[in-house]
């Protein structure tokens, strides 16, 4: 047999498992949406989506840009929107936020999130791991702990704790960070200490906590690991 037949035969053996990987989200960093067109992410670079993309968190991704998450219903990723592989939702003004149905304590109030839409918690909630929460935040942990939540602190509908993400945005030469849930607008002068030790600058340098540092893009965004508080 010769060797072109069988390099032929080979390609035509691993041309289904390349498929699969790019239909599940295999070296899929997320999706995106960029004058009205759907793309896959890796790394910096961009492709059109041209199948339908299964990611974790049971989402899956739409060529036309809506998706949904498990049973939830459909809704369309907006323009400047990113659904990170890792779970997250990054909107345009650098807030993020888990993808995935949530509770979340944010400006001293108790928010359910359901298929993207908040509405405050309206009653007691008993969740299925033995948590208890109420709607002023007061919460009673599984092990009996009571404590009342702080800002930014985040949960699955099942109790779960989800550890916090904080966010410093480039955006028209003004940085925006996302700390505790709370958007917070720098002066250019002024420097923002996270919750890991990271420090933003107002005029973009990012110090993180061994020293070193980097400078953000016009419109880039990156995740800052949020407060220890769901641990």
């Amino acid at each position: 047999m010769n060797t072109s037949l069988i390099l032929s035969m080979l390609l035509l053996a691993i041309a289904p498992v390349f498929s699969l990987q790019a239909q599940t989200g295999g070296q899929v960093d997320g999706v995106t949406v960029k004058n009205q067109k759907v793309y896959s992410m890796s790394g910096d670079n961009l492709e059109i989506l041209a199948d339908n993309l299964k990611l974790p968190f049971a989402v899956e991704v739409n060529t036309n840009g809506w998706f949904k998450v498990g049973k939830g219903n459909e809704r369309r990723l907006a323009e400047g929107q990113i659904i990170r592989s890792d779970g997250w939702l990054l909107n345009p003004d650098g807030s993020v936020e888990p993808v995935f149905d949530h509770v979340v304590m944010q400006a001293g109030a108790v928010k359910i999130v359901r298929d993207g839409q908040a509405a405050p918690l309206a009653q007691p909630m008993d969740f299925a791991n033995g948590m208890h929460l109420d709607p002023d935040g007061s919460c009673v942990y599984p092990g009996g702990m009571s404590v009342r939540l702080m800002d930014g602190q985040l949960f699955r509908m099942d109790g779960t704790p989800v550890d916090a993400k904080d966010t410093a945005t480039l955006k028209n030469g003004v940085v925006v960070v996302q700390k505790d849930g709370s958007l917070i607008r720098l002066a250019p002068v002024q420097i923002m200490g996270m919750n890991d030790g990271t420090r933003v600058r107002g005029d973009g340098q990012v110090q993180k906590p061994d020293g070193t540092t980097s400078q953000l893009r016009e419109g880039q965004t990156i995740l800052i690991e949020g407060a220890l508080l769901s641990r």
